[in-house]
């Protein structure tokens, strides 16, 4: 079992962060939001956006960017209501490659 695997075994608790990941696109002046998703660790929700933005530029032609966050699980909440606190953003850089930032991302130009 490797640690992923184990993370995944612990039930989640509401005092633990989780990390969001989403993704978005303009195209044509109109802003769209792509796949997006939540993970225990860091570095999987990275990996996670890093595979969705390469996905994106190979099939399509609008600019896309993604958002990470740490967000605190409120099981009384919709999952968008959820506090975020920016960790970093992305967006596709050359040769596949994904370039990283701190922080919130800024508005779509």
């Amino acid at each position: 079992m490797n640690v992923d695997q184990q993370q995944q075994a612990q039930p989640h608790t509401e005092d633990e962060p989780l990390y969001a990941w989403s993704t978005y696109q303009v195209s044509g002046g109109v802003e769209g939001s792509g796949p997006s998703g939540t993970c225990r660790a860091e570095r999987t929700a990275r990996a996670c956006l890093e595979a969705a933005l390469q996905a994106a530029v190979v099939h399509s032609h609008a600019y896309s960017w993604g958002q990470l966050s740490r967000v605190s699980a409120d099981v009384d909440l919709p999952f968008h209501l959820w506090s975020r606190a920016p960790v970093a953003w992305a967006e596709p850089g050359p040769s596949d490659t994904v370039t990283w930032r701190p922080g919130p991302a800024p508005h779509p130009r």
